[in-house]
């Protein structure tokens, strides 16, 4: 395989007046799980349904393992699966057993294949005990994973998935994830993943894409990312409410909310630290608890935003 087995180059999609996709480039490496961030609207499922020849793009191209989207689909999908918009790619009154050898049958596996393949997707998905069941009985998370081993069932080298885990337990979550990082580790899988879930994406993607309004607005390793957004926020629980003198003299220190008998302060330097706390201690209201918090993936994927807005 090619070190980048996805290559988008200059993709622009629009709907009527709407631009959708607007020239964005970008490339997922081989054995890679790259995330896409963005919020409702911004284009990712579009950019997934453009990889997949789902929709005719206005302009750019798409190479997956070198092979043109337009012109080599059939040959591509054999090598690809895919869920998008939740778990739409199986059939609800039959089993996961049933669901597995019929798309494994017009997948083209052989049939003395068909059984082992199955099984070892049910076991490594925790799906055994109700591999005969229909799945129209199962809750959201059980859909799903159900959903990810038909898209599974035939080996392919890269899975699209958009919004794997849109209201699913932690434990259902949990599962996917860890599932996600197996198979790219342990068979060298490639992994393009959409998502709002920004705890998920920072556990198994090392680089994320952030596209706003059709543009991509962020490239970077999420380890690039905290580094260039580190903050450090300051979490003060007192024992009264921070009277307004309190809150104007830590406000000149860095950015400063209340909530309750809380404040949460940004502070501009770490050298603001000290007179922070003394402040607090001239206040006269006893401090119950100090913590600091530095900036998760989603603070950083909100400041980014506004950023670029």
């Amino acid at each position: 395989m090619p070190q980048n087995c996805i290559q988008v180059k200059d993709l622009t999609k629009t709907y009527s007046d709407l631009t959708a996709v607007n020239n964005i480039s970008f490339e997922v490496r081989t054995g890679e799980i790259l995330g896409i961030l963005g919020p409702n609207g911004s284009g990712k499922t579009t950019t997934l349904k453009s990889i997949l020849g789902l929709i005719e793009f206005d302009k750019g191209s798409i190479e997956v393992n070198g092979l043109s989207v337009k012109k080599n689909r059939n040959e591509i999908l054999t090598n690809v699966g895919a869920i998008l918009e939740g778990a739409r790619n199986i059939y609800w009154h039959l089993t996961p057993m049933e669901n597995l050898t019929y798309f494994a049958g017009i997948r083209g596996i052989p049939r003395k294949d068909i059984v082992d393949r199955a099984e070892y997707l049910l076991e490594s998905l925790k799906l055994t005990d109700v591999a005969n069941k229909e799945i129209r009985q199962f809750s959201a998370g059980m859909k799903q994973k159900c959903a990810l081993a038909c898209a599974f069932i035939h080996a392919p080298a890269i899975l699209l998935l958009d919004e794997p885990t849109l209201g699913l337990d932690v434990e259902i979550t949990r599962t996917i994830m860890d599932w996600l990082v197996d198979v790219v580790e342990k068979e060298g899988k490639t992994i393009l993943i959409t998502s709002h879930n920004m705890d998920f994406v920072e556990s198994i993607c090392k680089r994320i894409l952030i596209i706003r309004k059709g543009e991509i607005i962020s490239h970077e390793t999420v380890k690039s990312l905290k580094e260039k957004f580190a903050r450090k926020h300051f979490l003060i629980d007192l024992q009264n409410k921070p009277h307004e003198a309190l809150v104007e003299s830590v406000s000149s220190l860095g950015t400063t909310s209340t909530s309750g008998n809380s404040l949460k302060v940004e502070l501009e330097t770490l050298d603001h630290l000290l007179p922070l706390l003394t402040a607090l201690d001239e206040s006269g209201i006893k401090m119950l608890n100090f913590k600091s918090v530095e900036n998760d993936l989603e603070d950083i994927f909100l400041e980014v935003i506004r950023e670029k807005s």
